[in-house]
């Protein structure tokens, strides 16, 4: 019975060891998800990968958050180079991530960058037709953006050095040398006009300030000018105002005295037709008086028998 005992404590102890084995060794292998894991796919088609090995790490923000679990390097060329990324779940891989490869300057081991270049996206749950896992897009790294923008500095450098060398070529060399001379020969000529532009100066001063004298006696005769201005035409508005007065009244008497003229007017032509009246009745009677003295014999004798009118007798 002792030796049962034995045997069966040794059995259940081999079997712990065995089932702790078997369960390291799962949980060192990463066959498969588990709760505490996601996995991603991701194509490089425009990054180098040198220096991206198997168990390389998975960053977010400078953190490791997970582990590179397997690559394909894909005969399809717009595809590139295939891989499998492990990243822990508590990470917030969002819709809009981005992978970028980045190395270590002193040792040269590549990892990959997670950017999550959305601000509160919903988490990436889409998978592709085809895809077992949700594909993440590929980023531009720090090392490719650096090394693009030291093609660019490349390139204006040498642009940069083509100019120098044709802005120093003998032609040019030529030209500068004779625009130093003729430099050094202008600050000679300088030398010499300097006074005469000091004299000018001098005079342009005195010129100014006659001028502001002059600015200030003009100033004041139009002060002057303005008030006898102002004195003239308060004057010319007086007279103005009298003139106005004075042909209200002359036309007013103008009026009365057409008036006037007009009764008079009217007064002699009535007397002119009295008098006319007058003098053709007195004309009349001169007819009749000079015509009975031109027959004398009428005076005497009366007139003929044939002339007498109705009721006259012959005398």
């Amino acid at each position: 019975m002792e030796s049962e005992a034995r045997y069966a404590w040794v059995g259940g102890t081999l079997i712990l060891l065995f089932l702790a084995l078997a369960g390291g060794i799962y949980w060192l292998s990463g066959a498969s998800d588990t709760p505490s894991a996601k996995r991603y796919t991701v194509y490089f088609r425009k990054q180098s990968l040198e220096g991206l090995q198997i168990g390389g790490e998975v960053r977010m923000r400078g953190i490791k958050v997970g582990r590179v679990m397997d690559y394909t390097i894909l005969p399809d060329t717009v595809r590139g180079v295939r891989v499998l990324l492990e990243v822990d779940a508590r990470t917030p891989v969002l819709e809009g991530v981005q992978a970028e490869v980045n190395r270590k300057l002193v040792t040269g081991i590549a990892g990959v960058d997670l950017v999550n270049t959305m601000i509160g996206g919903a988490p990436l749950m889409l998978k592709l037709m085809g895809e077992p896992y949700p594909v993440i897009a590929e980023g531009v790294g720090e090392v490719t953006r650096m090394t693009g923008e030291l093609i660019d500095l490349g390139s204006v450098g040498g642009l940069a050095l083509q100019r120098i060398n044709l802005l120093l070529s003998q032609d040019n060399q030529r030209a500068f040398r004779d625009a130093l001379k003729n430099t050094r020969d202008l600050t000679g000529g300088l030398g010499q006009v300097v006074p005469l532009l000091r004299e000018t100066l001098v005079q342009s001063r005195h010129t100014a300030e006659r001028l502001e004298r002059a600015s200030v006696t003009a100033e004041s005769a139009l002060n002057t000018a303005a008030r006898d201005l102002d004195s003239l035409t308060a004057q010319s508005r007086d007279s103005l105002s009298a003139a106005r007065t004075a042909l209200e009244l002359g036309r007013k008497e103008v009026s009365a005295l057409s008036l006037s003229l007009r009764l008079s007017a009217d007064l002699a032509g009535q007397d002119v037709q009295a008098t006319a009246k007058v003098l053709r009745d007195s004309g009349s009677a001169l007819q009749q008086t000079a015509h009975a003295l031109s027959l004398p014999e009428t005076i005497l004798f009366g007139a003929p028998r044939g002339d007498l009118g109705p009721g006259e007798v012959a005398r």
